[in-house]
């Protein structure tokens, strides 16, 4: 049997937003890469991130739109891991107001896939879509509050930037502070945790990036309300965590190569890897409470480190860390890790890195390039 992709038909309302996955099973052979089309109507407008299958097997997933109401899809990396059952692609699929009743496809095309060695596999497919029918439900689910660097869902924690993906959510067209680095209100909306006004860097229609404020630190859940012109569009008790990891990455998708510079400050890349033992500089987000604690949406000024335990494996093995904490005059939430790239890690131009902190470590799927 040759591998299947299937996208699954969810119900919705006119104007919801839901979160529906492209969902791989590889069959008797194995699948290292794979490229299709997408279709779908005017009524409907997409944000796509890696799945859990393709992050697992630390691949990238690259997308174009082919016109107007087409994307393809390619996920692939300079790896041979083979990429297990499950999403490979989940679609935040936005639906228009206007959206008249019945079902509207979400029509795979072009689907071809490779194994290990580049060999072409059978493939079959099965589309899907979203059935729209009844009254609005929600512009916005709970698994839509995702982390701005590794986008996946999950608990909260203090000082994450985050981004929130939904239909009609923000202003059109999109806004970004006039002033400084970050603004509470941007085009109407306003953001709040628990009350609380959290800095806001981006506001469009489907989507929105935020700061969630450090001031909801030892709290369990906090209460996310989102105001678009003084109405109140959205509003969850969401959970907290003490610390969310997430590794920033240069495609902005939260997989492939990681944001992270060499150590005489050049980004690093296939031609241009680390060297074992130099030291690397990596950004990411998600580390809790620090100490002493920054201003929400303030450029860093003072030195602050995080309260709870960190460290970095490159390929596995343990990095030593000569520093983490904020990025000296970038947002309070955006951190900094210097560590050095283990002697013994096997060199390559796909080599896995994570964060950890505390107990809780980074989604999979960031890599860097090692000499």
């Amino acid at each position: 049997m040759g591998a299947d992709l299937s996208i699954p038909v969810q119900s919705a309302g006119p104007g919801d937003s839901v979160v529906i996955s492209a969902a791989l099973t590889p069959g008797s052979d194995s699948v290292a890469a794979l490229q299709f089309d997408l279709q779908y109507d005017g009524a409907i407008s997409l944000i796509s991130v890696p799945g859990v299958a393709s992050r697992s097997a630390y691949k990238t997933a690259y997308y174009t739109d082919v016109n107007a109401n087409t994307r393809r899809f390619v996920i692939s990396e300079i790896n041979q891991n083979v990429i297990s059952g499950g999403s490979v692609i989940d679609l935040f699929v936005n639906i228009a107001p206007s959206a008249s009743s019945g079902l509207h496809a979400l029509s795979i095309s072009n689907f071809t896939a490779t194994d290990v060695l580049g060999n072409v596999v059978s493939t079959t497919s099965t589309s899907g879509g979203v059935n729209v029918q009844g009254t609005p439900n929600s512009p916005i689910e709970t698994s839509e509050v995702l982390s701005a660097a590794s986008f996946t869902s999950g608990p909260v924690a203090p000082g994450e930037i985050i981004t929130l993906i939904g239909s009609g959510i923000g202003p059109v067209p999109a806004q970004q502070p006039a002033s400084g680095i970050t603004s509470t209100v941007l085009g109407g909306v306003t953001v709040y945790f628990d009350g609380i006004t959290a800095p806001l860097l981006y506001a469009g229609p489907n989507q929105i990036n935020a700061i969630v404020p450090f001031e909801i630190a030892g709290e369990s859940a906090t209460n996310m309300l989102v105001e678009n012109s003084g109405q109140v569009v959205a509003g969850y008790l969401l959970p907290v965590a003490d610390a969310a990891p997430a590794i920033f990455t240069l495609n902005a998708s939260g997989t492939g190569p990681g944001a992270v510079l060499n150590y005489d400050l050049t980004l690093n890349s296939p031609t241009n890897p680390a060297a074992r033992g130099s030291m690397i500089v990596v950004y990411a987000t998600g580390v809790g409470s620090m100490n002493p604690q920054p201003t929400d949406g303030q450029a860093t000024t003072v030195a602050s480190y995080p309260n709870l335990p960190l460290s970095v494996t490159i390929g596995g093995l343990a990095a030593n860390v000569l520093y983490s904490g904020v990025a000296p005059g970038e947002v309070a939430g955006l951190i900094q890790i210097n560590c050095v790239v283990p002697q013994d890690v096997t060199p390559g131009d796909s080599v896995s890195v994570n964060l950890v902190v505390g107990s809780t470590t980074s989604p999979p799927g960031v890599v860097i390039a090692v000499q």
